[in-house]
């Protein structure tokens, strides 16, 4: 069994904004609150290996709102590989599904900062697509 923390609770919390902004046009006040999980020093390493920051993110999120009923997203195989007093890098398994039957497995590394708060903000993140 896993232990109960930030970081892991973070990952399903993050994960039910994205899938419910991906499957409806959603207020903007949604994403308003994906975004204001992520630090504007932001920054991804993409499956493809390009690279993004805060406005680009922005920027697809913004894209993409609306654009994929019955996407569904789901993390399993959560790990933490280091925690520090200012956040925690994790691993996990993400398995999206985009409402077609078009089904990916990422494998995927975050730095998770967390400030006085308790406030869990994205600072980095890599996905690699893997086989099912």
């Amino acid at each position: 069994m896993q232990e109960a923390n930030p970081y892991f609770a973070e990952l399903d919390d993050i994960n039910a904004l994205v899938q419910a902004w991906y499957n409806s046009a959603a207020d903007a006040g949604v994403l308003e609150r994906l975004m204001a999980r992520f630090s504007v020093e932001f920054s991804m390493i993409l499956p493809n290996g390009g690279t993004l920051n805060y406005p680009a993110l922005r920027e697809i999120f913004a894209k993409n709102g609306g654009q994929y009923p019955g996407f569904e997203i789901a993390t399993t195989d959560m790990v933490i590989v280091a925690r520090y007093p200012a956040g925690a890098v994790v691993t996990y398994n993400e398995h999206q599904s985009d409402g077609q039957g078009k089904r990916t497995v990422r494998r995927s590394t975050a730095v998770l900062e967390i400030d006085e708060q308790g406030k869990v903000m994205w600072r980095h993140l890599q996905e690699t697509i893997c086989a099912d």
